[in-house]
């Protein structure tokens, strides 16, 4: 547990929603939200698609006003650039493009600065649940994706609504 982070959670029953807004300023999606670069390579040796799903996700938050950003330690911009579905990202974040990788909170803050968003309207959705906390001790919301059951996550995703401190 990040000692000493103020945890803040999306939809908290006892928090009101900040008045009059719905969506958040830019969704930032970890990689696992896509398949891994292995996952992306199928046995023929042909590339795959994005997760299924992930499409309609992002065309739902972006009909709400949010910016989608992907922030992946593992993409390899050259192959990213073949695959269908990476341009529904409005900005592509990777790791490997100055060796500041996530655990690093300087990464979830490169996010920010280059979309001119505050940690308040900036919700991550990782699978790690470190790459969580540190997202949340910055003041981001986060979400943990499960991998294993993408349908649930994707719901809670389409639920999250930012609110107030």
């Amino acid at each position: 547990m990040c000692q000493g982070a103020r945890i803040r959670t999306v939809n908290d029953p006892s928090r009101s929603p900040r008045s009059g807004i719905e969506a958040f300023e830019v969704v930032v999606f970890d990689g696992v939200c896509t398949p891994t670069s292995g996952e992306f390579i199928a046995s023929s040796r042909a590339l795959a698609t994005l997760r299924p799903t992930l499409a309609s996700v992002i065309a739902e938050l972006r009909a709400r006003g949010s910016r989608i950003a992907l922030l992946s330690d593992e993409f390899d911009r050259q192959w990213m650039s073949d695959i269908a579905g990476f341009s529904d990202f409005d900005h592509v974040f990777v790791g490997s493009d100055n060796r500041i990788f996530k655990p690093d909170r300087r990464a979830f803050q490169r996010v920010m600065l280059a979309v001119g968003c505050d940690p308040q309207g900036c919700l991550v959705i990782d699978d790690d649940a470190i790459n969580c906390r540190v997202a949340q001790s910055i003041g981001c919301y986060a979400i943990r994706f499960d991998p294993t059951d993408a349908v649930a996550s994707w719901v809670t995703v389409l639920a999250a609504r930012p609110t107030m401190e």
